[in-house]
């Protein structure tokens, strides 16, 4: 009789394929088991390093930043208060020869110059120092006869009259004045009204 032989694999013989789990020692399942937090550890703390740099750089950058706004500011102001200044000296400069003319017209009067000569003087003058204003953008506010309009006009009295419509300016006391589209200087005028 033949010896049967069992065809149960022992650990030692594998079947094709198939892995056989090895023990695995207590010292190196520890020193797995410590890597791992270690590890862990080691990649947190290189995060925490990088995310250090990166608020490092963010902070560098906004502060570069500051320093050129307030340096646009500045450069900004400097170059308001300069058309400020270039915009005062196109006024002055247009008025510079209407005080040539005034100085003349008065040395010309204290020199006995005839009345005749002395008011053409001034209405040169006059029209001189009307036409350096305009060309600075300066205009009259035309008020007589008109309809009181608050935004030119400032009512200072009232004069009845049967002929013209309320609230009618009758009188310019004092001239009004607007530089482009903004009134620098309203008209002082009397309004009608009704009796």
């Amino acid at each position: 009789m033949q010896d049967q032989q069992t065809d149960t694999p022992t650990g030692a013989e594998k079947e094709p394929g198939e892995d056989a789990a090895e023990p695995i020692s207590p010292e190196v399942e520890a020193a797995e088991q410590a890597d791992g937090p270690t590890a862990e550890l080691g990649m947190l703390k290189g995060e925490v390093e990088r995310l250090d740099q990166e608020r490092k750089q963010a902070e560098d950058q906004l502060l570069r930043t500051m320093a050129e706004f307030q340096n646009f500011r500045k450069r900004k102001d400097q170059e308001a208060e300069q058309i400020r200044q270039f915009a005062t000296e196109k006024l002055v400069t247009a008025l510079l020869p209407v005080l040539d003319n005034f100085e003349r017209t008065l040395t010309a009067l204290e020199s006995g110059a005839p009345i005749d000569s002395v008011v053409e003087g001034i209405r040169l003058i006059d029209r001189q120092f009307r036409s350096a204003l305009e060309s600075q953008n300066v205009r009259r506010i035309e008020s007589h006869g008109k309809a009181f309009d608050p935004d030119f006009h400032e009512a200072i009295a009232a004069d009845e009259s049967h002929e013209l419509p309320e609230n009618t300016v009758t009188t310019e006391v004092e001239a009004g004045y607007r530089m482009a589209d903004k009134v620098i200087r309203p008209a002082r005028v009397r309004v009608s009204k009704k009796p």
